[in-house]
């Protein structure tokens, strides 16, 4: 399941919104499903993408020019989908307004999106973070985060892969295959939680015999820290270029 929402800025002048802005609709989230909903140990079976729009530049720090904001969101979960729904929904019925930045964000639409057939070919709406197998250095963001460029990067992904998988759906993936592919990738620094996190944002292709994995990557995002604004792709159709 997956949803648009809008949210418009109340106030004449447009937002200003720190570059660690996520902390922000993690808590929108906490609104939405409620604090004791989900543990605070385990991923969440949700991933999100926040658009701030096409003016948004980056001055001193801050993004600037926010009028309007659309947040995305998908899920595998039918339950967790309406939950969500129906949170957002209630939000919206009690004119609930969120304070992002320097701006006043009221919910303006909810639309559910229509899930397209999965190619294989994805595209992310929001960076990529994987963990790297055997990291040593939790405060090194170029120590605990892989990208397709590095050696291993992929067995690193299948094993953030396979253990959300296993947590989210109390079983194991039935998967023989698993190749990743990239098309155009860039490295993205992201600055979250006061700290720094170290992902990719692009275009690339998953070959793997497993149809149920693919879906699984589409509705539930990739990599680690989907709950937190990470991981959300859109599919994009087989004509795409596949060379790197």
């Amino acid at each position: 399941m997956r949803f648009l929402i809008s949210l418009s800025n109340l106030n004449p002048e447009p937002a200003h919104i720190r570059l660690d802005y996520r902390g922000r609709f993690i808590s929108l989230m906490k609104r939405v499903f409620g604090t004791g909903e989900f543990s605070q140990e385990k991923p969440r079976p949700y991933t999100f993408a926040v658009y701030l729009g096409k003016d948004a530049k980056i001055i001193d720090g801050h993004f600037t020019g926010i009028k309007n904001i659309k947040l995305r969101f998908s899920t595998g979960d039918s339950v967790v989908g309406v939950k969500f729904y129906n949170g957002i929904l209630r939000l919206k019925k009690e004119d609930y307004i969120h304070n992002i930045g320097t701006g006043r964000f009221r919910i303006e639409l909810i639309k559910p999106e229509k899930e397209k057939p999965i190619t294989g070919i994805f595209k992310t709406l929001s960076p990529v973070v994987v963990e790297r197998i055997g990291f040593n250095d939790s405060k090194n963001p170029k120590e605990r985060y892989t990208i397709p460029s590095e050696p291993n990067f992929e067995e690193s992904l299948l094993e953030n892969l396979i253990r959300r998988y296993r947590t989210i759906k109390g079983r194991e993936p039935s998967i023989n295959s698993f190749r990743f592919e990239s098309v155009k990738i860039r490295e993205e620094v992201i600055r979250h939680y006061g700290g720094v996190v170290r992902g990719f944002i692009g275009s690339f292709r998953i070959v793997s015999d497993s149809e149920e994995l693919l879906r699984f990557i589409y509705l539930y995002g990739l990599g680690l820290r989907t709950g937190q604004g990470f991981g959300y792709l859109e599919v994009e159709d087989g004509k795409t270029n596949l060379r790197a």
